[in-house]
């Protein structure tokens, strides 16, 4: 289980492959499996050195208690890369991950060749969606009422209070949740319940609207088709001065499970079209 040290913490990470650097961010909540799930490891790692890691937090990276906000992680995000020796590299993130990613091309845009921004919502956008449209979150808000979790769809956002609620659940209501979301969820959250990921991950941390379409690096912003979030994906390719779309059919906001081969197959014609960095020298 490979983990090296990186802004005081200690960060677990897989890689494969070799060629120009991609790096894979999962969201919040989540961990670096989602990219072994959709065969992204595998497919990408044909051309590519592959690394996915896990954020602060999850998985089998080490927790902080606090440090969530996306320029801290951003921050994390450029560590890993001193750490690994990749100079520049193609970032791919999912949901929050990419909103580390689109921070991280902010803060060293010399670093980032090229961006994948996987159905994020930002921050600063928030005022652009409406989740009540979304079936997904529907369901899951009624699951959780069944264990004595309220959740509003005007603060949909805001996951410091839900993971608030989740740690003051008594027994029986804590018993409902954990049947309603499984064991490893209940426990990922309780985890991220004791640090200030919920309140850091509602702020835009720096990263405005102004600053966001400022981001001149090739990036694809690929949703679901049918993605609570396309307000954003429509600011994105407005704004950004180089952004194009890709819709996965299928999709919601989890393609990358929801349509692995959809979403794969549209990462990887981008990543061709960015074409092969190129080498100090001039030598391809």
């Amino acid at each position: 289980m490979p983990k090296i040290p990186v802004n005081g913490l200690t960060l677990h990470l897989q890689q494969a492959g070799d060629g120009p650097d991609v790096i894979l961010i999962h969201g919040v909540t989540g961990d670096l499996s989602i990219w072994y799930l959709c065969r992204a490891m595998v497919e990408l790692a044909i051309d590519h050195r592959v690394t996915a890691y896990d954020l602060r937090g999850h998985g089998y990276s080490e927790v902080a208690p606090s440090g969530y906000s996306s320029a801290d992680q951003a921050a994390d995000l450029l560590g890993l890369m001193d750490a690994i020796g990749a100079d520049r590299a193609r970032l791919v993130g999912h949901s929050f991950g990419a909103v580390i990613a689109a921070h991280a091309a902010l803060l060293a845009p010399d670093r980032v060749e090229a961006l994948v921004l996987s159905d994020p919502y930002f921050p600063a956008l928030r005022h652009l969606e409406d989740v009540s449209r979304w079936g997904h979150w529907q369901a899951f808000r009624e699951e959780a009422a069944g264990a004595g979790v309220t959740l509003s769809d005007e603060h949909w956002y805001d996951l410091g209070k839900f993971f608030d609620q989740v740690l003051h659940l008594d027994d029986s209501g804590m018993l409902r949740f954990r049947r309603a979301v499984g064991l490893p969820a209940t426990e990922r959250l309780l985890r991220l319940g004791r640090t200030s990921c919920g309140e850091d991950t509602k702020r835009d941390a720096g990263l405005t609207a102004d600053r966001l379409s400022s981001i001149a690096v090739p990036t694809l912003a690929l949703y679901g088709e049918a993605s609570p979030f396309l307000a954003t994906a429509d600011y994105l390719v407005e704004h950004l001065p180089d952004c194009r779309l890709a819709l996965v059919p299928g999709a919601k906001h989890r393609a990358p499970q929801e349509n692995p081969d959809g979403f794969l197959g549209a990462l990887r014609e981008f990543l061709q079209s960015i074409g092969s960095p190129p080498v100090p020298g001039g030598v391809r």
